[in-house]
């Protein structure tokens, strides 16, 4: 029988913002990218908006990208930013973290 790595986490988010999504460092294990009435990109950045690209993503109109990533994921070091937002929604999922709005458990 199988074990668990470790718990996750689910982060939407469905405006264009160049705001940090996730700011503690964090590993990325799978996204789901809903598409929009046109073929929409969504770029992932860490440090800033502006800092290096660590994922990119494109999704032909109207599609659903659920994409889980091999072994132990993508590490963004110092959060997880967006720099490119043309989709409808993104979740991110995401190990466990520390932040506002999350409930004990």
């Amino acid at each position: 029988m199988g074990s668990f790595k470790s718990d996750i986490q689910a982060t939407r988010f469905d405006a264009a913002t160049s705001n940090v999504i996730i700011a503690p460092a964090v590993r990325l294990r799978g996204i789901i990218i809903a598409g929009a009435a046109t073929s929409g990109t969504v770029i992932l950045k860490t440090t800033s908006a502006t800092g290096a690209t660590l994922f990119q993503g494109d999704v032909p109109a109207g599609d659903i990208i659920n994409f889980s990533f091999p072994e132990d994921g993508i590490v963004f070091p110092k959060g997880i930013y967006v720099s490119t937002f043309t989709v409808a929604a993104v979740t991110l999922l995401t190990d466990k973290y520390s932040g506002p709005n999350l409930t004990a458990g």
